[in-house]
């Protein structure tokens, strides 16, 4: 049974009226809150993504617990009801229960940071995705593996019942590195810094332009209001890295950015970096803090661990790896299937000084392929971008050119939890292309070989700004004119691509977007996007069900209802053929020296190695039989196995768990 045949079933769920008639009313969109919203859940999946790595054998799975009365602090005189405040004590936990303080740690970034600044213009860089969670904090976390919320700033918090106001009691002994106490007027002051222009942050300023201004109850009690009930502002409020007032209060957005361009603002993170440990253009280190306030938190076992974290600036990959075998460098990841198939058999690998790992984990996969753009011909016919689809032989590809290395991306969120598992499997099927190009009205071909209706042959753009991938858009190429197509390949630089997506002039792009953590599906799904420029909805999805859907969603603060809605608006995607999906690493794969310790699951659940410096630790017996086997050239260490599937394993129980109920 060929895939056409297999997905006939399904046509009369895709022919619905045209989604692109005038007729259709939608409900009014704010012009920038989608858009915003989007683009700072990316930030959130980058540095929460990389912050949490997770335990599930050592610890309980955390289940939402109120608060005892014993649980509370009476404080100012004011007691909080246990009826009301919610907190969570008995959480998974992150980091391993053998692990040690000590040790050096040092790794690489692309490019030295324009700015030391967490917050404004050029504030998101390579540097602060790791450096930012080392030394500022947030009033909540999420569980490393339900992605619960669990304390850490605050040790309780509150939602009302309409969900348009959140409370958060702030832990009185949470200190800044200066000593002094965290409390809600640092809320306050970095949320105006967050909402001033002079940040030149515009994303940051619409975000938390949804909040009214933050109010101080009491000296450790903060409470903030909404307008509308949005789990997604529970959670960027929540999980916002907090400043001293002490040192932002009385600044203006541009002043701060001036004042703090180079300079540290002292956070109340493990970590803070010394004026002599910024080697400009060169290197960064960080340097435990012997005083942190949550060194005997819950949240805090097992992390932070080394007592110097040297972030190193180096351009050239190729010089880095050197860096790297040379021991310059504790870690190094692996970027190409290539070097991780054929050359990694040297000695210090084969003798496990050099330890390989490709460590499988729910990292956020983005959509990578090819978009159809939807809103006109030829790909505004449902049977010609099926037809496409079955024309673009991934299979192919992963096998002759990734050595195998990759597996097929079938979802708008793929390998996630949001996934459905019913979605149709697409393959490369020439037959049941055919079959729909002829449904099409092609019927006919020229004399060169091409489709011809109407007077016209089949033909398509497609511009493309990587040489690189003209090793598969050529086989591409060639399979689509053996079906009769006539596939245009235009190399063209990044920002002309992105341009032509961005203002819908285009055919066929082949993209590869980031995925989230918590995904938000209204920028690049929900029809108001469509025509919006500025939004991930290159295909043009126009579907009344999916706004519907995004309509519940964001009110939906239960996670297990928001999978099931993101799975339904997934299937629709998915069989709408907006894209030809193309494939994804579902795994993490690194190199490191042999002479560090961590937990059973290496790295987070949603975490790359970014993660490493917190979670890892120096383990001085590996250390000296590392030391030992450098120079005894007969010696080897045990180098245990390549492959880490620990989470693989945790999800297959929850799926088996969420299909029981």
């Amino acid at each position: 049974m060929n895939s056409y045949t297999l997905l006939k079933g399904k046509m009369s769920a895709i022919f619905i009226d045209n989604p692109y008639s005038p007729k259709r009313k939608n409900k009014f969109f704010m012009k920038y809150k989608y858009i915003s919203i989007i683009l700072y859940a990316l930030l959130l999946t980058v540095f929460y993504g990389n912050y949490i790595p997770q335990e599930v054998n050592q610890t309980k799975q955390a289940g939402t617990k109120l608060a005892t009365s014993e649980q509370f602090q009476i404080i100012q005189g004011q007691f909080y009801n246990s009826d009301d405040w919610e907190t969570k004590i008995d959480y998974n936990i992150s980091g391993s229960l053998n692990a040690v303080k000590g040790g050096s740690f040092s790794m690489y970034i692309a490019d030295y940071p324009p700015t030391l600044r967490i917050i404004g213009l050029y504030s998101y860089n390579a540097f602060s995705i790791v450096g930012e969670k080392m030394m500022y904090e947030s009033l909540l976390q999420l569980d490393p593996v339900t992605e619960d919320y669990i304390p850490c700033l605050a040790t309780h918090w509150k939602i009302s019942d309409d969900k348009l106001k959140y409370s958060f009691r702030i832990n009185p002994e949470a200190k800044w590195a200066d000593g002094k106490p965290v409390t809600a007027e640092d809320v306050i002051a970095t949320w105006k810094l967050l909402v001033d222009p002079g940040i030149q942050d515009e994303y940051s300023n619409i975000v938390f332009s949804f909040f009214e201004q933050p109010v101080a109850e009491d000296k450790f009690t903060v409470s903030v209001s909404v307008s509308e009930p949005d789990f997604r502002l529970f959670l960027y409020f929540s999980t916002m890295k907090i400043l001293p007032a002490d040192y932002i209060g009385n600044l203006k957005g541009s002043d701060f950015l001036v004042k703090y361009d180079n300079v540290i603002v002292p956070g109340s993170g493990p970590y803070k970096i010394l004026k002599e440990d910024i080697n400009e253009g060169k290197s960064i280190s960080l340097t435990r803090r012997d005083d942190y306030w949550g060194e005997k938190e819950r949240f805090n076992i097992g992390m932070n661990n080394f007592d110097r974290v040297t972030i190193k600036a180096i351009s050239d990959e190729e010089y880095a790896y050197e860096l790297f075998k040379k021991g310059e460098l504790d870690i190094y990841p692996v970027n190409r299937a290539q070097i991780w198939v054929e050359k990694l058999d040297y000695d210090a690998i084969k003798r496990g000084l050099i330890l390989k790992r490709r460590i499988y984990n729910e990292f956020p996969n983005g959509v990578q392929g090819l978009v159809f753009n939807m809103r006109k011909e030829p790909f505004d016919n449902i049977m010609l971008r099926m037809a496409v689809t079955f024309l673009w032989n991934r299979e192919r590809f992963n096998k002759e050119i990734f050595y195998n290395q990759y597996e097929m991306i079938n979802s708008i969120y793929p390998g996630s939890v949001y996934e459905n598992p019913d979605n149709p499997i697409s393959k490369f099927d020439p037959d049941s292309a055919k079959v729909l190009l002829e449904m099409s009205g092609f019927t006919k071909k020229n004399s060169d070989g091409y489709l011809i209706k109407d007077g016209k042959i089949f033909e398509i753009n497609m511009p493309y700004d990587n040489p690189a991938q003209e090793r598969y858009l050529k086989i591409f190429q060639e399979d689509m004119k053996n079906a009769g197509i006539k596939l245009n390949l235009i190399l063209i630089d990044p920002t002309a691509k992105f341009r032509l997506g961005n203002e819908r002039n285009f055919d066929m792009l082949y993209v590869a977007w980031s995925g989230q953590q918590i995904p938000d599906p209204e920028s690049s799904l929900r029809s108001e996007t469509a025509d919006e420029p500025n939004s991930t909805n290159w295909a043009g999805f126009k579907y009344m069900f999916i706004d519907n859907e995004c309509d519940k969603y964001g009110s939906t603060f239960n996670k297990k209802d928001r999978v099931k809605i993101l799975r339904r608006i997934d299937e629709i995607a998915s069989t709408s053929f907006g894209y030809a999906f193309g494939w994804y690493a579902p795994y993490q794969r690194i190199l490191f020296h042999n002479k560090f310790g961590y937990p059973e699951w290496i790295i987070g659940r949603t975490s790359n190695y970014n993660v490493i410096p917190q979670m890892w630790f120096f383990d001085k017996e590996k250390a000296e039989k590392y030391r030992q086997a450098l120079d005894n050239k007969s010696m080897k260490l045990d180098a245990g196995d390549v492959d880490q599937k620990y989470w693989l394993e945790v999800k297959a129980k929850e799926e088996l768990e969420r299909d029981r109920k």
